[in-house]
C-alpha cells in the first residue's frame, strides 16, 4: 500500500529533478551569452550587494542561475534527508541522496571559484569541469527518483527484486560495457563542454562532416578542438548502436534494459543531429541549449542502464543489484 506520505515525496523528487534540470540549463545559458561575469568577480554576493543597483541582462541571467542554483539545491537536501527517513534501509536511496547532494555543493564550489579566477585558460577548465559536476547531480536526483517509484512501501528492499531474481542475469562483460560506455560518454560530455568554453562551436564555419579541407586538424588550435569533439561524438553513437544490438539479442527478455538500450539510442541520435544543425544554424543559442538537454537526458539513461544492470562483485559479497527492481510495465 501506497501511503500520501510517499506518493508526495515521490511527486517532490519529480520536481526536484526538473529543477535540478533547470539549473542545469540555466548554467548552459549563461557560458553561451558569455554571462559569467554579470555579477563582477564577488560571490555569492552580486557586484558586492545582495541585490545589484542595475540590472544589464547578463546581470540578470547570472543572477538568476545563483538564484536557481541556491533554489534547487535547497530542494536536493530536502529530498534527500526526506527519502533517507522514508526508506532508511534501502542502499540505493542512500547512494543516490549523497551523491545528489555532494555533487550540487561541489558544483556550487566550482561555480564561486570561476567566479574568482584570473586565468582564462583556468578559468574556462573550471567552468567545463562545473558543467560535468552539474550533469551528475542531475543524473543523480533523476536515479533517485526513479528508484522511489520502483520501492514498494512496506516490503523488505531485498523483496522488492524477486521478479529479477527469476530472470537471466546479466554477464560480467555487460556489465563492464555498459558502465564503460556511461564514462565513455561523461568524457566525451567534457570534449562538448570544452568547445563551447574555449568557443570553438563554429571554428570549423558552416562545414560538415569535414573541417575546411582537413579531416584531423592539429589539437593545439581550435579546428582541432571543435574536430575532436565531433569525432568523439560518432564514436558514441556507433557505440550506443553496438549496445543496443547486443540487449537486442542477449537481453531482449529484459524489458528494462530493452527499453533503456532504446531510448539511449534515440537520443544519441536526436543528439547527433542537433549537433549538426548547431553548426549548420552558426552556433544558435536555442539549438545548443536543446543539444545540451538531449544529452543530458542521454547520460541520465546509460545511468539508469548501469543501475539496472548493476556492478560486478565477488560471490561472496552482496551485490546492489539485489534491491535494483525492474520497472514494471
Amino acid at each position: 500500500m501506497v501511503t500520501n506520505k510517499h506518493r508526495a515525496l515521490r511527486i517532490f523528487a519529480v520536481l526536484t529533478a526538473i529543477g535540478s534540470y533547470l539549473m542545469l540549463i540555466v548554467g548552459a545559458v549563461v557560458t553561451k551569452t558569455g554571462s559569467g561575469e554579470g555579477c563582477g568577480n564577488s560571490w555569492p554576493f552580486c557586484h558586492g550587494a545582495l541585490i545589484p543597483n542595475s540590472f544589464p541582462m547578463e546581470t540578470i541571467i547570472e543572477y538568476s542561475h545563483r538564484i536557481v542554483s541556491g533554489g534547487v539545491g535547497l530542494l536536493i537536501v530536502i529530498l534527500t534527508i526526506w527519502a533517507w527517513r522514508s526508506f532508511p534501509r534501502s542502499k540505493r536511496v542512500k547512494i543516490f541522496g549523497f551523491m545528489s547532494v555532494f555533487f550540487v555543493l561541489l558544483q556550487g564550489a566550482l561555480g564561486a571559484l570561476t567566479v574568482v579566477f584570473r586565468g582564462a585558460f583556468a578559468k574556462k577548465a573550471a567552468l567545463s569541469l562545473h558543467f560535468g559536476f552539474s550533469l551528475i547531480c542531475f543524473a543523480s536526483v533523476v536515479l533517485l527518483a526513479v528508484h522511489l517509484f520502483q520501492l514498494k512501501h512496506g516490503k523488505k528492499p531485498e523483496a522488492e527484486t524477486a521478479k529479477i531474481k527469476s530472470e537471466k542475469p546479466v554477464s560480467h562483460r555487460f556489465q563492464y560495457a555498459v558502465w564503460g560506455l556511461a564514462i565513455y560518454s561523461y568524457v566525451v560530455v567534457y570534449t562538448g563542454a570544452f568547445v563551447r568554453h574555449m568557443q570553438a562551436t563554429m571554428a570549423c564555419g558552416f562545414e560538415f562532416p569535414t573541417c575546411g579541407k582537413q579531416y584531423f586538424p592539429s589539437l593545439g588550435n581550435l579546428e582541432g578542438i571543435h574536430m575532436l569533439h565531433r569525432y568523439a561524438g560518432i564514436s558514441l553513437w556507433f557505440l550506443t548502436l553496438v549496445l543496443l544490438w547486443g540487449i537486442i539479442r542477449y537481453y531482449r527478455h529484459r524489458e528494462d534494459l530493452h527499453k533503456g538500450a532504446w531510448l539511449a539510442f534515440i537520443f544519441i541520435s536526436l543528439q547527433a543531429a542537433s549537433g549538426i544543425m548547431t553548426v549548420f544554424s552558426g552556433g544558435q543559442v536555442l539549438l545548443a541549449l536543446l543539444h545540451t538537454t538531449i544529452i543530458s537526458i542521454y547520460f541520465s539513461i546509460l545511468c539508469y542502464l548501469c543501475m539496472q544492470a548493476g556492478w560486478t562483485k565477488s560471490r561472496k559479497t552482496k551485490s546492489l543489484d539485489k534491491e535494483t527492481p525492474v520497472l514494471q510495465s
